[in-house]
């Protein structure tokens, strides 16, 4: 079910993303150069800050457009915010922070498990590890496989694990609408989120290879490499500078391929978090819903019998010619 309404929510939050990614670009791209430089000036007087402070500013603008992603896809399914856009700094750097620090301990693993697995330096220290060498080389490609898809699986479990609590903090609510908290619904919906990141990584690599394909089979090989060297050209001074509209186009359909990859994540992540919100609305009581029973009336007590409209009349009459 996921699977089938997060190819359609992923275009929604796709031409949202196309029509405001040059001014993310170019504010993230600022953000992060002033926080470099912040990150260099703290270094004068906390030399140890100056690079976790730059790590952090970092990890955020790379947190920073899964938030704004999951929010548009909220929105286009009526869910309205209850925070802007400018308190979504503060969520991007703590799970920035947790992406950047978790990609690197599996980055750190896989390279001391590769450098145990297999060392030029230590197979040379004697003939018999030297004659080794070449057996080893010859199967090295399985463990280097084998670490690769270990490091690609990790990194989409670190994302599907957070895709949700993403969605809860891009909106300012938590899905049974208390006020946000950070981490609540860790690796919720974790199965179809993974097995969604996964393909939507894949997908974007045969996307890729298809462009390639389209480009070389339409005969546009040798002219890329024409204007690649005429790049080459520009960076040395030896060409004039001006613009390349066959790269150009190749890069903008690149950025537009990840671009709509990533918001097939941002998709998962907001019908993860609808999930649990229709989970929630299910587990209230009904009667919120139905109007309140009104307390029947209590009867009036009579001290006596009832007497007719008549007697009544006469008794009244009675009264008013004896207080005469």
């Amino acid at each position: 079910m996921l699977f089938t309404q997060a190819i359609p929510l992923s275009f929604s939050i796709f031409w949202r993303m196309a029509m405001v990614l040059p001014v993310m670009v170019i504010g993230l791209t600022l953000y992060v150069a002033v926080g470099v430089l912040l990150g260099f000036l703290i270094g004068f007087l906390f030399p140890a800050l100056s690079f976790f402070t730059t790590l952090l500013i970092i990890a955020s603008s790379t947190a920073f457009p899964v938030l704004l992603g999951t929010r548009f896809g909220l929105q286009a399914m009526d869910v309205r915010p209850s925070i802007s856009i400018r308190k979504l700094i503060l969520p991007a750097t703590i799970y920035g922070a947790v992406q950047g620090v978790g990609m690197t301990v599996i980055f750190g693993l896989m390279a001391t498990f590769s450098t145990m697995m297999i060392s030029p330096e230590i197979l040379h220290l004697n003939p018999t590890a030297e004659m080794a060498l070449g057996y080893l080389e010859g199967i090295w490609a399985i463990p280097a496989m084998t670490a690769l898809v270990a490091v690609f699986l990790s990194v989409c479990s670190i994302r599907a694990s957070l895709l949700v609590p993403i969605a809860s903090a891009s909106i300012g609510r938590d899905p049974d609408g208390l006020p946000y908290t950070p981490f609540r619904h860790f690796r919720a919906s974790f199965g179809p989120l993974f097995a969604l990141t996964i393909l939507s990584y894949l997908g974007a690599s045969i996307l890729y290879v298809l462009v390639v394909a389209l480009a070389i089979a339409s005969g546009m090989a040798e002219t890329l490499a024409g204007d690649l060297q005429e790049i080459t050209n520009m960076a040395r001074g030896t060409a004039p500078i001006r613009a390349i509209w066959s790269l150009l186009a190749l890069y903008v359909v690149f950025v537009l391929i990840g671009v709509w990859a990533f918001s097939l994540q941002c998709a998962g992540g907001a019908l993860g978090y609808l999930h649990l919100k229709e989970q929630a609305e299910s587990k209230k009581p009904l009667m919120a819903s139905q109007p309140k029973p009104q307390p029947t009336p209590l009867p009036i007590e009579q001290s006596g019998p009832r007497l007719s409209p008549e007697e009544l009349r006469a008794m009244r009459k009675s009264r008013q010619s004896g207080g005469g």
